[in-house]
């Protein structure tokens, strides 16, 4: 007997430490399987400075939320995020719970029943991480899968090592095709100029206001789409420095908007911060509201204060591409009015700005012209600018244009790299950057350089449609230079503050051809 329970015990243990080292005993699971993705994030506090946020996201619903353990010894319990985006009833869509809780910088935290920690956050970053457009088309990803290319280039931000990271918005492509229903009546959701709402108004009032979130619609935003286009894939690097995220229009109401607030938004119910934004009521398909003005909201644009400089991150999901006809332009004309008394009337501030948003503000859609016998093969292309209505509410402003202190504008929306540089180094014209190149199928726009008008000034326009990510490092004096990296990890494009200063290109790349 003896013998046989030494062996039956032997054989347990044998098969215990089997299961642990391969995770595949019935009923074991690793230490993270409830956790699906922790992360920090700089967001602003309600008297104007900048507070940070550490956010768990976990599964189930009415869970308890991890404990943080600093490695200073503090403990903090974190909350559940208010706002749920099944509005805490079946959770058939979102069966998880974002847990949240302000943190301190300098510390970092391990989150408690995981193996993850969230590194500590520095006010004053020397290295700056720029994404957009990360998302996966349902026709390039399988379901269930991580959002390709997307998890790559997340991989190579994980060794660079950076100190801040921004995404310039476009997150779940997946669960946002635009397609709600083909039959018996093919309907779209309502995109804010894109996609079949691109007329005077851009659906704004008048067109019928379809969303993917009706009541009765059969393509809700889910959690799996978000988990696979972005969560997975990001997973390693979301916790290695605090995010930045930017809301495209991807992330409207009508589309993944429920989930962006959830997880990403920058309001919170904690103490201390600004309030936490949800979708209003998205109506119904089969009877749909006339117009999409009481079925949006708008994130107003806030500022967050680093050491070496400020992010003016502004909402513009909403801004119409090819039209000014809706009274959007004056919201937006009054932020940029408030951006310019808040500078000192234009003047030169003691710390530059970086503009954050999705849409670009300038920046141009180059199409090559067809050969005709009309037409030589040299032909100038066609370059069409955007975005009109962002444009119209800038120039609307009694100084129409921005203060000295903005040097640099980063957006994404157009599915490429761009860079902008307006002639004659005009201080009220910073470059603008568009990292739109990060993952989701590329625009195959002509690569090279191109001079045109934007916005009513002579500009170059230089782009390239590859896959790849813009790291920064901030330089003393307020200069900065970077590279576009690609999925090797290998610099693609060289950018640097100074060439602006020279009459420049703020990003070469050799090779590329001018047109």
């Amino acid at each position: 007997m003896r013998v046989f329970s030494w062996l039956r015990n032997g054989v347990f243990v044998f098969c215990a430490v089997i299961l642990l080292v391969l995770s595949g005993c019935s009923g074991l699971q690793s230490r993270d399987a409830n956790v699906y993705a922790a992360y920090s994030l700089l967001a602003p506090s309600e008297d104007g400075g900048t507070i940070l946020y550490a956010r768990v996201i976990v599964d189930g619903v009415e869970v308890p939320c991890p404990v943080l353990t600093g490695n200073d010894d503090t403990e903090i319990t974190m909350s559940v995020r208010g706002y749920h985006p099944d509005n805490n009833t079946a959770s058939e869509n979102f069966p998880v719970t974002t847990c949240e809780a302000v943190i301190s910088p300098g510390v970092s935290y391990a989150v408690s029943s995981s193996t993850i920690t969230i590194d500590a956050i520095t006010l004053n970053p020397s290295s700056v991480l720029v994404y957009g457009d990360t998302g996966c088309k349902s026709s390039d990803c399988k379901d269930g899968k991580a959002a390709k290319p997307f998890d790559v280039l997340a991989q190579q931000g994980v060794d660079t090592g950076a100190d801040l990271i921004l995404h310039m918005g476009d997150y779940n492509y997946r669960g946002t095709s635009g397609s709600i229903r083909k039959k018996p009546k093919k309907i779209y959701a309502y995109d804010a100029g894109d996609g079949g709402f691109d007329g005077a108004a851009c659906g704004f009032v008048g067109s019928d206001y379809y969303s993917q979130n009706a009541s009765d619609s059969p393509k809700p935003g889910r959690w799996e789409y978000w988990r696979d286009d972005f969560f997975k894939p990001a997973k390693e690097l979301l916790p290695t420095a605090p995010w930045v995220f930017s809301r495209g229009n991807h992330e409207l109401c009508s589309r993944a908007g429920k989930g962006w607030f959830y997880f990403l938004g920058p309001g919170s119910s904690l103490e201390g911060g600004v309030p936490q934004l949800t979708c209003p009521d998205q109506g119904e398909l089969e009877f749909p509201p006339k117009g999409a003005k009481n079925h949006i909201v708008m994130i107003p644009p806030y500022t967050l204060a680093l050491e070496p400089l400020k992010l003016w991150v502004v909402d513009s999901a909403n801004a119409c591409d090819a039209s000014a006809g809706n009274s959007l332009t004056a919201q937006y004309t009054m932020q940029f009015e408030q951006l310019y008394d808040q500078e000192g009337k234009g003047g030169v501030h003691s710390k530059p700005i970086w503009m954050v948003t999705h849409r670009p503000l300038w920046g141009g859609a180059v199409k090559k012209m067809k050969k005709s016998s009309l037409l030589s093969a040299s032909a100038e292309p066609n370059i069409v600018p955007f975005n009109i209505m962002m444009q119209k509410a800038l120039s609307n402003t009694p100084a129409a244009r921005l203060p000295d202190s903005v040097k640099l504008i980063l957006s994404g929306h157009k599915h490429l790299f761009q860079s902008v540089n307006f002639l004659e180094s005009k201080t009220d014209r910073p470059p603008q950057i568009i990292i739109g190149n990060s993952g989701v199928s590329l625009n195959k726009s002509p690569e090279g350089t191109y001079k045109t008008i934007i916005d009513g000034e002579e500009s170059s326009l230089h782009q390239f449609s590859r896959y790849g990510f813009l790291n920064i490092t901030l330089n003393a004096g307020d200069s900065w230079h970077g590279d576009i990296l690609n999925k090797s990890g290998r610099s693609i494009v060289h950018c640097n503050s100074k060439n602006s200063l020279l009459n420049q290109s703020v990003c070469k790349i050799d090779g590329l051809k001018s047109e």
